[in-house]
């Protein structure tokens, strides 16, 4: 496949924006990214306006690979010999984009401002983005309802959201296809007690996933049991329902795999890893569904760059909460999960349970390269299967990626990508 750069496609820095830097930028997806490593095989760069990505086999998802924030562009000569698991700094975040990074505090706001030597004029249309970290939902909805903010991403409670959108001057927008979002609870099979299924499934059956969409996401979400998130309904297997929610089997289960519980309740600690990005009640949601079946849940909560290496990098943990995006499709955000070649420490987000099932591991590559859709849904169908069988994750909801913004904001998700786009298209309606 060949793909031609734009001859007026420059960084900000005014530098020519070039094939070289396309494929240096794929190649350090394949080293560094999880799903990169599964998209691209070679690639070749036969003029500075011509990138040639060879493919061994057929790669039906490969054209939606190429979206801006799944393979984001990034010029070889500002990051070439880097750390490529290591933050950019602001003098590294140089790009062709809408946008020119003007200041950065980190964990309270991002600024960027109009790039004048855009290529694609007379966009972007707004002279300035100011990017607000506001950790709690209902915040971020009070921030909106005064006036305070324009777009508002995964806002506070459903009752607050059923509330706005009877406002004149909001609107509510819901899911977009790319994210298909996903949350389950990692299992590390390399401990003892979880190298059990039986420990696995009475884990599952304590955790009431019904209960969590309503107590921790507030309605925010539905109920998603399956390896592939019901966010991406072609490819979903609604087949799959989740465990029962029994704590009386649960405990029964465990009974009879050995582990008693001890004087105190307790049969064995498991450590429990989340990242503060995460609604802090899903802690206390997860520690209590595990103590109801004598487990001591030891939770740590940590930033995101510390769990990223505790979990991926250290493997210093039992359990880990993650979010995982499913996006378009499941060979780029689901098979990085299973795919027993995608475990590879500090690369973060894939395979952290450590899962190796060579029918999985088929049937996944089977579907990376099937180009008849019918087949290929079989082939998740089946993976989904297995791991409903052997439960190195369990799958539990999917959020509805609600977006509340101003009537008069317009463009600012125009695509699958929703708002992981460019915001080169956004304006305000006069």
């Amino acid at each position: 496949m060949c793909s031609c750069a734009r001859l007026e496609a420059r960084l900000a820095s005014r530098k020519p924006f070039t094939a070289t830097d396309v494929a240096f930028s794929i190649q350090r997806l394949k080293e560094a990214h999880p799903r990169g490593r599964s998209t691209f095989a070679e690639i070749r760069t036969p003029d500075p306006l011509k990138v040639e990505i060879v493919l061994s086999k057929p790669a039906p998802y490969l054209i939606t690979a190429l979206g801006g924030s799944e393979s984001p562009m990034i010029p070889k000569h500002v990051f070439e010999g880097t750390d490529p698991a290591a933050p950019p700094s602001d003098a590294q975040m140089v790009g062709t984009g809408p946008f020119i990074l003007g200041e950065r505090v980190r964990g309270s706001y991002v600024v960027f401002n109009r790039n004048t030597n855009y290529w694609d004029k007379p966009k972007p249309y707004v002279e300035r983005l100011v990017v607000r970290f506001i950790p709690d939902g209902a915040a971020r909805t009070a921030a909106l309802e005064a006036g305070d903010v324009d777009l508002v991403n995964q806002p506070g409670s459903l009752s607050d959201v059923n509330r706005l959108k009877d406002n004149p001057n909001l609107i509510v927008v819901r899911n977009y296809a790319y994210t298909g979002p996903q949350h389950q609870l990692m299992l590390n099979l390399d401990n003892t007690y979880l190298k059990d299924l039986r420990v696995r499934e009475a884990i599952a059956h304590a955790i009431d996933p019904r209960a969590l969409v309503n107590v921790v996401y507030q309605g925010q979400a539905q109920v998603s049991p399956s390896a592939i998130s019901v966010a991406l309904p072609t490819y979903s297997d609604p087949s799959i329902k989740p465990r029962g929610f029994d704590v009386k089997r649960s405990n029964q289960m465990l009974d009879e795999a050995g582990y008693k519980a001890g004087a105190n309740g307790i049969r064995f600690p498991l450590r429990l890893m989340t990242n503060s990005d995460l609604d802090p009640r899903i802690n206390d949601f997860l520690k209590q569904s595990l103590r109801r079946i004598g487990i001591d849940g030891v939770i740590t909560t940590s930033d995101f760059a510390v769990y990223i290496k505790t979990v991926y990098t250290d493997r210093a943990f039992d359990l880990a909460y993650e979010s995982l995006s499913n996006t378009f499709d499941p060979t780029l955000g689901v098979q990085r999960g299973y795919w027993s070649k995608n475990f590879k420490i500090g690369l973060p987000f894939s395979n952290s349970s450590h899962y190796a099932n060579p029918e999985a591991d088929a049937l996944l590559e089977a579907a990376a390269i099937e180009p008849d859709a019918a087949k290929r849904k079989d082939e998740f169908n089946r993976f989904q299967k297995i791991i409903d069988r052997d439960l190195p994750a369990i799958n539990l909801v999917s959020p509805l990626g609600t977006l509340l913004a101003k009537k008069k904001l317009k463009d600012y998700a125009p695509g699958a990508e929703g708002i992981f786009n460019s915001f080169a298209d956004v304006y305000f309606e006069k």
